[in-house]
């Protein structure tokens, strides 16, 4: 009797277990069906092939066993606790419509879906359809050369069997050779691409340099490309091929990572080459500021994959990453600005590096644009560091532009000087001034534009007669404006000298003229134009040598 009620007992669960095993109800109970019935201590293939739309008995087996392996060879371990257990689940997501269907991997093996038909969820139609296509690429030698391989190398080694271990090592030693060769080959035709694209004015050492460099991610790629191409074969537990997999994945991600970031520095040494061959600084302090951008958006885009390759969905990504930057944008409004100051300081070049520029009480050379500000240099050798949004909102004075250096003075001579000693004077400066070689002259003259120099006696002073002294000097160097201004002041000194004309300062003079024979002294003046003509010639001469010097 009580044979009979135990053998009841065990007649009833066996019935719930397989009802359970064999359940379509919900996305979560297919997929368990599916591949809790494939493992080899519960391998009832005939119920998992049921999970299988539109096909019946040994096709439907093949196609649920390529399955399970399509997900061990991708290394993707499913997690029941995060499938669906409701039978009217609608997926309105990953579809263009909303639909009775769940995809198990959305990001690395989204042609998988189970969908509901009528009542009970399966595999779905195009899941079907793909199976063999998904299988043949991740096993491209099939699964039946196991039966070919001795019994001494499926003894098993810490969890895999010898011929896995063996074909590990062979793999890695392969995708190494696969590295040399490839690196080789590759930076041998970057090289001739070199010699017939890259002029050859241009830092050839330096590009070369580039182009190794750019050249070990590439083979590296090579390699890795490899290695996830062939691991399937090698039939590995669900465990281990997830680790490797998802080790790989990372590790490759890195590479790419590494690939932009390196030809993002080959592309700028082309930038760095072209600079060179300017006379501007300012595309010279450009490539620096592009290179970082560039590379910083390169590991900005490297950690939204890495984040997807850690399992998180893309779209919540891209909706993370709009309300981060959204929230940093605001948090950040003043370094934007100076972004695109920046940016608005490269495309309309208000200045370049070494403009001696005026604006709002601040003066001096610029030294260094950079990314958020600009940097410039005092005459007292102090920094200034402005804002680029700033510079590129206020009217700048660029005294670097300047087609020509103006300087104007008065000179003031005595009140007794003779009125054709003036004259004389003044026609002498206007002669030193065709002479200077920095100073515009009549030859620069247009009518169109502004008189070349101007030497006019002016104006009565307080205790001089004044003479009006605007000249201009033709360079952009201040300090050879001063040279130039030197050579200038020793021939106007030189040739009052000569002609005796003397410079007044603060005085005031007092004539004693009723004392007994007590004259007034007066200077003596030679106004005979033979003297006056020896003096022009003299002072003229010694100017001549002073330029000849220069």
């Amino acid at each position: 009797m009580m044979k009979k009620v135990w053998l009841v007992i065990f007649v009833f669960f066996s019935l719930v277990f397989y009802a359970q095993e064999s359940s379509l109800k919900s996305p979560r109970a297919t997929v368990y069906t599916h591949l809790e019935n494939l493992k080899p201590k519960n391998y009832h293939p005939e119920i998992s092939a049921k999970t299988i739309y539109g096909l019946s008995g040994e096709e439907a087996i093949d196609k649920a066993i390529k399955l399970k392996y399509i997900f061990e060879g991708k290394g993707l371990t499913v997690d029941y606790s995060g499938i669906p257990n409701d039978p009217d689940y609608t997926d309105s997501v990953h579809f263009p419509f909303p639909r009775h269907a769940y995809i198990l991997f959305p990001v690395r093996l989204p042609e998988v879906y189970v969908e509901k038909y009528g009542t009970k969820w399966y595999y779905s139609k195009e899941t079907v359809a793909q199976i063999d296509r998904l299988f043949d690429e991740l096993y491209p030698y099939g699964t039946g050369f196991i039966k070919y391989i001795p019994s001494q190398l499926k003894a098993e080694l810490l969890g895999l069997e010898l011929w896995q271990w063996l074909g590990l090592i062979l793999l890695l030693f392969i995708a190494w050779i696969i590295h040399i060769i490839t690196k080789r080959l590759f930076y041998y035709f970057l090289k001739l691409l070199r010699n017939k694209i890259v002029p050859k004015r241009f830092n050839i050492e330096r590009i070369d340099k580039r182009l190794n460099e750019f050249s070990d991610p590439v083979s590296y790629l090579f390699s890795l490309y490899f290695i996830l191409k062939f691991l399937p074969s090698l039939l590995l537990p669900q465990g281990v091929s997830a680790f490797l997999i998802s080790g790989i994945q990372v590790v490759l991600l890195g590479v790419w990572i590494w690939f932009f970031l390196k030809l993002v520095d080959l592309i700028m040494s082309f930038f760095v080459s072209r600079a060179e061959e300017t006379e501007s600084k300012l595309d010279d302090q450009l490539i620096p500021i592009l290179r970082n951008t560039l590379k910083a958006l390169v590991l900005v885009f490297g950690l939204f994959k890495l984040l997807i390759v850690f399992g998180a969905d893309p779209k919540t990504v891209i909706a993370g990453a709009s309300i981060g930057g959204l929230a940093i944008g605001l948090a950040s409004q003043d370094t934007i600005k100076n972004v695109i100051g920046t940016f608005m300081i490269f495309v309309d070049k208000p200045f370049k590096i070494g403009d001696w520029i005026v604006f709002d009480n601040i003066e001096g050379s610029v030294e260094e644009v950079g990314f958020r500000s600009t940097i410039i240099r005092a005459p007292d050798t102090s920094i200034y560091k402005v804002p680029n949004s700033k510079l590129a909102e206020i009217a700048i004075n660029n005294k670097g532009k300047r087609v020509y250096r103006r300087y104007k003075t008065m000179l003031g001579i005595r009140y007794d000087t003779p009125p054709e000693l003036i004259e004389t004077f003044v026609e002498g400066i206007k002669q030193l001034i065709e002479l200077h070689p920095l100073t515009r002259n009549s030859s620069d003259y247009t009518p169109y534009n502004v008189k070349p120099y101007n030497v006019e006696f002016v104006e009565y002073g307080d205790f001089s007669l004044n003479i009006l002294l605007n000249v201009y000097f033709k360079t952009n160097d201040w300090g050879e404006e001063m040279h130039g201004r030197h050579i200038l002041h020793l021939g106007i000194l030189k040739l009052a000298e000569k002609l005796g004309v003397g410079f007044a300062y603060p005085s005031q003079t007092l004539y004693m003229e009723l004392f007994p024979e007590k004259k007034p002294e007066y200077p003596q003046y030679k106004t005979d134009p033979e003297s006056i003509q020896k003096a022009l010639q003299e002072a003229f001469e010694e100017f001549k040598r002073e330029i000849s010097k220069y």
